[in-house]
Order: structure tokens, then sequence, then C-alpha cells
């Protein structure tokens, strides 16, 4: 899967996608004052799946009508970043199922999706 990881995605997450053959862009190389509108574009352009904690994405996507290929909201409330990893480790086979078409929230006790506009 191509995916986009937003600017607050931590470098663990990103390196655990890429072992699993992911191809991983990271929105954090791009110059500070990219939009999460032109992030949302370039995705959509590059053929992949928006990864982020930013909640942005969804007003851009359900409000806004901008197109997206899939989002996938981490909302994980946890201590560490080795934790978070650990939650997405545990849902990832659902989220990488659920995510084209869709918006997929993931918490650290479960995961929701909703089918994009």
């Amino acid at each position: 899967m191509r995916i986009l990881a937003d600017a607050h995605i931590g470098w663990l997450i990103v390196r655990h996608l890429e072992t699993l053959g992911h191809d991983v862009l990271r929105a954090a190389t791009f110059p500070p004052s990219t939009s999460d509108a032109e992030i949302l574009k370039r995705a959509v352009d590059e053929g992949r799946v928006i990864l982020t904690s930013d909640k942005d994405f969804g007003e851009l996507v359900f409000r806004l009508g901008l197109r997206a290929v899939g989002v996938v909201l981490l909302r994980i409330d946890v201590p560490t970043e080795a934790e978070r990893l650990s939650v997405v480790e545990s849902f990832w086979p659902d989220i990488e199922q659920a995510v084209v078409g869709h918006f997929v929230t993931v918490t650290a006790r479960r995961v929701r999706r909703i089918p994009l506009p």
C-alpha cells in the first residue's frame, strides 16, 4: 500500500509499515508551509492513503468534500510511541483491509470505519 504519513506520525510506526512492505512518504519532509489540503491532494495524486493523528482531515473530506483514497486517523492516547506502535500493530490487518475508500478511526480499543463521500 502507498501511504502518506502526516508529520505527527512517529518514526517507529513509519519503520514498521515499511518493514511490512508499504511505500511510506513522510509529510515531515515537505516544506513547513504545506497545508493539510495540499497534503491530501498529493496523496490522491499519488494514490496514497493518509495516516494522521490530525482531526482536520475529517473536516477536509466530510465537510469540504475533498477527495481522498483513504484516511487512517490515529486517536490513540497512550504514554509512549512504543505503546502507540503496539496498538497500530494489533489493528493493522483490519485497518489495511478497510482503509481504501474509507475514513478509519483507530483508538486503543477499536477500529471504526466510515465510507468516504
